[in-house]
């Protein structure tokens, strides 16, 4: 078969002259693949050879000058082309506008997934980088966390051949820079010595080599480093570092890109910062952060079952709830989802299901496109006819029709890109990215083009056949119909349009609804008229900080405060066998976060003491002693917590309290077990309530207090309410792309299906004279011209229902906390789909009711 078709491939292009020695080369090399490899591959071998050998000079004479170079042609095509679309200025303008929407859509959406998939991807070795990770395992099941055992740096490299380097690095931890009585507050990491053989930037100042193994010297990035010297060279000077001491500049880098998962404006030696936190000694304390680079060639697959014990084997034996791994730092953004130990997708859900929004908008136009091309083949049937007749070819009618299709996508095209430099500003401001478009990239333009002539090219392939496909003889006697199977394609192209609007349009309803019910859960505490801000320089004494808050609970506009060491947003901490109880069995079976406060914690925020007490003032004991919430009450399985003696973190004291289980996470997670303990020595965060009024004057007096007592810091604060916002940053961009896109792509639906109902009611002119002759209402006039449509969304909506209910349940899954998809969702949708139908119909209805019948029905 495949022989065949080489031998026909060589007819077709090849010049006659050439094919007897060409055909006859490739049969005797077709006798000897055979004999030596078998027939099948001797078949593939002579089709392959027939295509490789197409070259220009081969090609058949009145081919190639008749049918490719013809000048007048080519002039004459695109002279018609522009005839047609000034006579049909109309059908025109709505095919551009069409095809510009939903190119210049479809490229924000693929520029936007463009950047998503670029997150980390700036290193040179980025195949061999991979963060280093751990699943802790308690009563069966995994948790994922991106934290590691202290001492985990420190023997890594020199037990595993596989890894060339290994670096620790902490969270983003903000210093004060001093300089010439001048502040600065940067957010940088501590980071071992190989973190920059690993971490791909360019030094500007300073060398890679031999970095961070002086311990008093730090490294800037460009931006902090132009902060703080300007124009001048930062190497070799001093900065005093807020209760560090002095730190000298021994490096310069090029700010991080923005598409990371490791940001830092400055890198700081990590040997002083673990001195100063012991637990970084005990196998059994996690919470560094590591990123290893292994040998060209490794498999990680295979290393992490080599891994996997590794922590247990650190610890004697021990057994550990620790399972170690490694994953790719190139999938770490868009890979970040984990359930139960197992990778179970991310972000990258949310990219794919823009990809395939992009890619419907696109066919939407297209099929916009093609209907509205075969709609109206009537009216170039008689051109094509005559063109038959004196001569032209059906190749040449296939060109013309073809040019008419890719000069409309390119006009489009060019529109689409203006549209995109207009528009990205403010969708970069959306979805907080620095997305760029410009006619002088060539990777940009590239993407443009092949979208804007590819969708111009496919969506003209089938119009161009259908139309050079008419036969001369009947539609020049008149007899002339379009086929049944057209009218068909048409309809079900139709149908498809509604199906991908309807499943946008559900969608759209159920990320509302979900986003909706997250605004509005009862979390167990309240966020309303809170605001936070660190303890740092002068506040990291106890005294003063109780000072402060005297000063702030003076002021009437202020109910209370208190400080701990984070919000009820930020529970970072845990513990498994740092809290303990008579008769507790298994020490390191549960996971317990952990909350160490001050007083009025309870208070401040609002949480429901549902047993016992909050923590008393009066009572200096209560250092000993610890609140709990009912999931930690329910897993104690005891008759009463209330009292237990318990030991936590070394001190030992009683149960006092049981507080309403609350949300110190997102929705996406159900509630874990925590303890709460007095412990304001620890704390980081300072939080105030405030009665919600006069809010501008309160944090004004706020920021005066707060500089009063601690001059060398900025003050920065946050609101809890708006901390809560940005936990569902990704949900809230998604929610916000979609209800646009799905706009969108009703929008060039409803392009297509006003094109339709005009050629429709074109159609039906005179049977609508002859129906208002004989009698009929105009109601009856409408419900005629409109029922087909209604039928398409109708069976539209009952394929789209299913469809969108199955993807969305999937996407609600993510959440522990969820909506149901109500009737009233299909509701909405299916009432939607079918009112913006009607109007858009209507229009051309009504026009065509409303006409003359005399007009209608005299002889042309």
């Amino acid at each position: 078969m495949l022989k065949k078709v080489g031998q026909k491939l060589i007819g077709f292009y090849c010049h006659p002259d050439y094919q007897e020695d060409i055909i006859g080369d490739l049969e005797e090399y077709y006798e000897l693949h055979s004999k030596e490899r078998g027939i099948r591959y001797a078949n593939r071998k002579f089709f392959l050879d027939a295509l490789l050998l197409f070259r220009l000079s081969l090609l058949r004479d009145k081919w190639f000058s008749q049918q490719l170079i013809n000048i007048p042609m080519v002039k004459n095509i695109f002279k018609t082309a522009f005839r047609v679309f000034w006579k049909q200025r109309g059908y025109a303008a709505l095919n551009i506008l069409g095809l510009t929407i939903g190119i210049t859509a479809s490229m924000l959406l693929l520029l936007f997934v463009q950047s998503e998939r670029s997150i980390n991807q700036f290193h040179t070795d980025i195949d061999n980088i991979y963060q280093v990770m751990e699943h802790q395992t308690y009563s069966g099941y995994s948790y994922t966390y991106e934290s590691n055992p202290g001492p985990l740096s420190d023997h890594f490299k020199q037990d595993m051949a596989e890894v060339e380097y290994m670096a620790a690095f902490t969270w983003v931890e903000e210093r004060l820079f001093r300089i010439n009585g001048q502040s600065y507050k940067e957010g940088g990491r501590m980071a071992s010595e190989d973190f920059f053989k690993i971490f791909d930037v360019k030094f500007i100042e300073g060398v890679k080599e031999g970095s961070l193994t002086d311990p008093t010297k730090l490294y800037l990035s460009r931006s902090t480093k132009e902060r703080i010297f300007g124009d001048e060279p930062a190497l070799a000077k001093t900065l005093q570092v807020d209760g560090w001491g002095e730190y000298q500049v021994a490096g310069v880098f090029e700010d991080v890109p923005e598409e990371t998962t490791i940001n830092f404006n400055f890198i700081m030696p990590y040997e002083p910062w673990k001195a100063r936190n012991d637990w970084l000694l005990d196998w059994s304390n996690n919470g560094i952060r590591g990123i290893a680079k292994l040998q060209a060639g490794v498999d990680f697959e295979a290393f992490n079952k080599k891994i996997e014990n590794y922590v247990s084997e650190k610890q004697d034996g021990e057994e550990s709830v620790v399972t170690l791994f490694v994953q790719p730092f190139g999938d770490r953004y868009l890979y970040n989802n984990y359930e139960d130990g197992k990778l179970a997708g991310g972000r990258i859900s949310y990219v794919r299901l823009l990809t395939v929004v992009a890619f419907f908008i696109l066919m939407i136009a297209a099929i916009n496109f093609m209907n509205l091309a075969t709609a109206r083949s009537t009216k170039r049937a008689k051109e094509v006819g005559i063109k038959k007749v004196v001569g032209s070819s059906k190749f040449y009618l296939l060109l013309q029709f073809m040019a008419e299709s890719i000069l409309l996508a390119t006009v489009s095209t060019i529109i689409a890109g203006l549209l995109i430099m207009l528009v990205l500003p403010p969708l970069n401001t959306l979805v907080d990215r620095s997305m760029t478009f410009s006619f002088t990239q060539l990777n940009h333009v590239g993407l443009l083009l092949s979208i804007g002539v590819g969708i111009g090219f496919l969506s003209g392939l089938y119009p161009s056949f259908v139309l050079s496909g008419f036969n001369a003889l009947s539609v020049l006697k008149g007899t002339f119909k379009t086929s049944g199977w057209s009218n068909g394609l048409r309809k079900g192209l139709v149908v498809f349009q509604f199906v991908i609007s309807t499943i946008l349009i559900i969608s759209t309803l159920v990320i509302h609804n979900q986003m909706t019910f997250i605004r509005n859960k009862n979390l167990g505490y309240n966020k309303e008229n809170v605001v936070y801000f660190s303890v740092e320089g002068a506040l990291s004494d106890l005294n003063t900080r109780e000072m402060l808050k005297q000063r702030i609970l003076d002021n009437p506009n202020f109910l209370s405060a208190t400080y701990s060491n984070g919000s009820p947003l930020s529970v970072g901490s845990s513990t498994s066998g740092g809290f303990s109880w008579e008769g507790k069995v298994d020490q390191n079976q549960t996971n317990f976060y952990i909350i160490r406060a001050g007083h009025d914690f309870v208070e401040t925020y609002g949480l429901d003491v549902i047993q016992g007490r909050s923590f008393d003032k009066a009572l200096s004991t209560d250092t000993m002693n610890v609140l709990i919430n009912e999931q930690t009450a329910k897993l104690m399985n005891v008759e009463d917590p209330l009292g237990v003696p318990i030991t936590f973190w070394n001190r030992t004291g009683r149960v006092v309290g049981i507080v309403k289980d609350f949300h110190f996470s997102s929705l996406h997670q159900s509630i874990e077990p925590l303890v709460i303990g007095l412990r304001p020595e620890d704390s980081q965060v300072f939080s105030v309530k405030m009665t919600g009024q006069n809010v501008k004057e309160n944090v004004a007096f706020l920021e005066k207090t707060v500089k009063e007592i601690n001059p060398n810091y900025p003050f920065e604060y946050s609101f809890l309410d708006e901390s809560f916002e940005r936990l569902y940053r990704s949900e809230n961009t998604i929610g916000t792309l979609a209800d646009y896109f799905s706009l969108i792509a009703i929008f060039i639906s409803l392009l297509g299906l006003f094109g339709l109902a005009s050629f429709a009611a074109e159609q039906r002119i005179k049977e609508i004279g002859v129906r208002k002759v004989l009698g009929a209402s105009i109601g009856n006039l409408l419900m005629l011209m409109t029922k087909g449509f209604m039928v398409l969304v109708g069976l539209g909506f009952l394929i789209a229902a299913p469809i969108g209910y199955y993807f969305m349940d999937n996407w609600l899954n993510a959440f522990e906390y969820r909506v149901d998809i109500g009737p009233s969702v299909f509701i909405i949708a299916g009432l939607a789909s079918l009112i913006i139908t009607v109007l858009t119909v209507s229009y051309h209805s009504l026009k065509a009711v409303h006409a003359n019948p005399v007009n209608s029905l005299k002889y042309e």
